[in-house]
């Protein structure tokens, strides 16, 4: 999941940035982008999130892999997108790849573009230092009647039928209050919808039935954060550091929290600690950087720097020279 501040602190700030931008409601051409998302040995993974980004990182398109591990977004006009793959409940890290749509041809004629983008998986960095304690394998058993309904919520839900997925999650939930599988599921689907105070109350008690996923204490966070919870939210990220201390997702969202919660140093520690696991792979981390320093730190140089970080990151970022502009203006304060 990626987030970016919109803090009211940031606004001015944030309008230089963003100044002119649009993006494509209607599209003209029916352009697409496909592809397949393979995880470890090319294997597909099937009935995984992916999300269609525009030109401001907002999200326009969402849909599932099917069980090849195909996704599929049509309609799409010309200009700038990136396709996410959302990660949370599965061993792999999340990704995004960026593509651009032109649209005409080479005598200048508009034609539809029909893009193949495929995404390797690769597995979430765990640290290896860690090991579980004995005993603290998560074993779940669930009466008989919550298991067929939630299996029957998973079909539904690869099929799309989203609706009549989450209430069979709630149905299973209401035989069975502590089934940890159906409580993340109906988080993560919660998630997605932006429905926070339902996918809090799920993460909720997902973690204390197994408090070892890292998906659900992220998941958990993530809705805080939204709901303006920051103590909670911050909580909970360190929750889910304690099992994977190299996220880079995690790491950038504590930051983001603690920032709002004015601790500016700890916001700076937490964020720079992500930079070392990021290679420069996450411009929303150098962003957010930008934000503190020239903001709550006053420390423009360093805003400066993180800025051109974040164009290296994102070379294609809209209305770039308004950035570089911003640049040499805090590189003079």
């Amino acid at each position: 999941m990626r987030v970016r501040v919109c803090h009211p602190l940031a606004i001015v700030f944030l309008s230089l940035i963003t100044a002119g931008l649009s993006y494509a409601q209607t599209p003209t051409y029916q352009s697409s982008v496909s592809g397949y998302v393979t995880g470890t040995q090319k294997s597909p993974v099937g009935n995984i999130q992916v999300e269609l980004l525009n030109d401001v990182n907002r999200v326009i398109g969402r849909t599932r892999t099917d069980n090849s591990g195909r996704y599929y977004f049509r309609g799409l006009s010309s200009g700038r997108y990136a396709v996410r793959v959302l990660t949370m409940a599965t061993e792999y890290e999340e990704q995004t790849q960026d593509i651009e749509i032109a649209g005409y041809s080479a005598a200048g004629q508009q034609i539809p573009d029909n893009i193949m983008l495929d995404f390797r998986l690769r597995p979430r960095k765990t640290d290896a230092t860690l090991t579980a304690a004995p005993g603290t394998i998560f074993v779940e058993t669930a009466p008989d009647e919550a298991k067929a309904l939630y299996e029957k919520a998973l079909v539904d839900l690869r099929e799309k039928r989203t609706v009549e997925g989450v209430q069979k999650l709630e149905a299973a939930l209401k035989i069975y209050p502590k089934y940890f599988a159906a409580s993340e599921r109906l988080g993560l689907e919660s998630l997605y919808k932006e429905n926070y105070p339902v996918a809090r109350a799920s993460f909720l008690v997902a973690t204390a039935v197994n408090a070892r996923s890292f998906d659900s204490w992220y998941g958990l966070a993530y809705a805080d954060y939204a709901l303006g919870n920051d103590e909670e939210s911050r909580a909970a990220a360190d929750k889910a550091l304690e099992l994977t201390p190299s996220s880079v997702p995690v790491l950038l969202l504590r930051g983001m929290t603690l920032r709002r919660l004015k601790q500016y140093s700890d916001a700076e520690r937490s964020l720079v600690q992500a930079k070392k696991f990021d290679a420069g792979k996450t411009p929303d981390l150098y962003w957010n950087l930008a934000l503190l320093y020239a903001h709550n730190l006053k420390r423009y140089k360093d805003a400066a720097l993180e800025l051109d970080a974040y164009l290296r990151s994102n070379p294609e970022a809209p209305n770039k020279e308004d950035v570089k502009k911003l640049i040499r203006k805090f590189e003079t304060q």
